[in-house]
């Protein structure tokens, strides 16, 4: 159950997004760039365990996302976006260091944690390197700097520990945070890059009042009740427990909730940014580092498979003067290609390391492509690794027979083709083997020397047992 602590916090930030009014292409530098380059201020929102399919303007509830949708109608929306791990260490270092996770090394599985590599570079050095004041506000310790390293280019790291998943930063308070930061650079005139990672809507799901009692299930809008407490996901995993229909829909629309929130807080920091900096001198980047499953293939919560609910992720840029406002890009993109299209729209170099593409050619129509995607992991098992190209999927396991989907016809993966389409399979395994064979350095990431505090923080995150 919610404390009054955080549900007291949590109301204040609700009546506060209240007040808020709903709505209703540069080249990459080959060097250093110029003194008199314009560099826009950039800013990267992660929203953790947010679902692709709950953007509004990408067929989720009506009204569930309006700030997001906002955003999308000043920039562009991709439609099929996806991460490279369904957990947020190994997916958040792939979309920082463009590079996939046997790359960075980042990653591996409960009680068996990987740094990233420490050869690995990330956006936060280039963009410091090119003169950025850099700052990151995380919300787990899987993205402090002194554990796995993932943001440790960064000038500054502000992240809170906590030890359960009901006590937490809410998203007010990351806000709040992100904004102070901004105010206390003073008159600088230095450009900055920063990132924003926000915790919601990751299980507890416990919005707030005003937003239980508009997306919660009737019986749920005037009580107490929550779902996704470490009790209860261990219970789910040991098998203990097995919700029934009824309790994941309450779930879910308790998890609806928790996006509405969310959406409220990044319209209220995103609208005070614009009043400190202004819209034209602002780059905005908005994704998640996975999604979250309600028993979509008979699983709850993330980091247990690479299943379209879990590695498929929203997608938004604003770069005003250099992207169209409104734009809809259907290609297939991945989170490697976010750091190159970064460095794009800045005028900054892009870094040898990085193995992804710039998205700018999409949005321009100078590229029409549908880039493959290559996934890894498995938080609690054995890992398996996912090939995504042209509406077919390939999943290969330690274990098991390798699984075939088509997408296009099939997008809840409900048929697997493996037996039916014995030549496609071969042909997506003979290109995973190819992108195996071309990835850059295969690092298997050193094991991370946590403290005993980290650990239990962890643990009380339902990442151990």
């Amino acid at each position: 159950m919610e404390s009054s602590v955080r549900r007291r916090a949590r109301r204040a930030a609700a009546l506060a997004v209240v007040l808020l009014v709903p709505p209703g292409v540069a080249s990459c530098g080959k060097g250093d760039a110029a003194a008199e380059s314009r560099h826009p201020n950039v800013v990267l929102i992660v929203g953790d365990t947010f679902r692709a399919d709950k953007l509004s303007s990408q067929g989720g509830p009506d009204g569930l996302t309006p700030y997001l949708d906002r955003m999308a109608s000043e920039g562009v929306r991709f439609e099929v976006a996806r991460s490279h791990a369904p957990w947020t260490l190994p997916s958040t270092a792939s979309l920082l260091t463009s590079l996939h996770p046997s790359e960075h090394g980042a990653g591996g599985k409960v009680n068996d944690f990987r740094q990233m590599s420490t050869d690995v570079k990330t956006i936060a050095a280039r963009f410091q390197s090119a003169g950025y004041d850099t700052h990151a506000i995380v919300n787990v310790d899987f993205l402090a700097p002194e554990n796995f390293g993932v943001t440790r280019d960064f000038g500054g790291v502000d992240n809170v520990s906590y030890a359960s998943n009901v006590e937490v930063r809410t998203a007010d308070a990351t806000t709040d945070a992100a904004l102070a930061w901004l105010d206390g650079r003073g008159e600088s005139d230095r450009p900055f890059f920063l990132m924003v990672h926000y915790f919601d809507p990751h299980c507890v799901y416990a919005p707030p009042e005003l937003q239980r009692k508009r997306w919660a299930q009737p019986a749920d809008r005037e009580s107490e009740w929550t779902f996704g407490t470490r009790s209860e996901m261990l219970a789910i995993r040991a098998g203990q427990l097995t919700p029934d229909e009824p309790t994941l829909r309450r779930a879910e629309a308790l998890y609806d909730g928790e996006i509405a929130y969310l959406d409220g807080q990044i319209g209220r920091l995103d609208d005070g940014l614009k009043a400190r900096v202004g819209a034209d001198d602002l780059v905005t980047v908005f994704t998640s580092d996975h999604g979250e499953e309600f028993y979509d293939h008979q699983g709850f919560e993330h980091g247990h498979t690479l299943f379209e609910e879990l590695v498929r992720v929203p997608l938004i840029v604003r770069a005003p003067g250099q992207i169209a406002a409104g734009s809809v890009v259907t290609s297939a993109v991945r989170h490697i290609d976010v750091a190159p299209t970064l460095c794009e729209l800045a005028d900054i170099a892009l870094d040898d390391q990085y193995v992804g593409s710039s998205l700018v050619p999409l949005v321009g129509g100078r590229a029409n492509e549908d880039r493959g995607t290559l996934a890894h992991g498995n938080f609690w098992d054995r890992p398996m690794t996912s090939w995504t190209k042209d509406g077919w999927k390939l999943v290969e396991r330690e274990t098991g027979a390798p699984r075939l989907y088509h997408l296009s016809t099939d997008p809840k993966e409900r048929e697997d083709l493996a037996a039916s389409e014995p030549e496609r399979l071969a042909a997506m395994a003979k290109q995973l083997a190819a992108v195996r064979e071309g990835l850059r350095a295969v690092r298997a990431g050193e094991g991370a020397e946590l403290s005993p505090e980290v650990r239990a923080n962890l643990k009380g995150l339902g990442y151990g047992h």
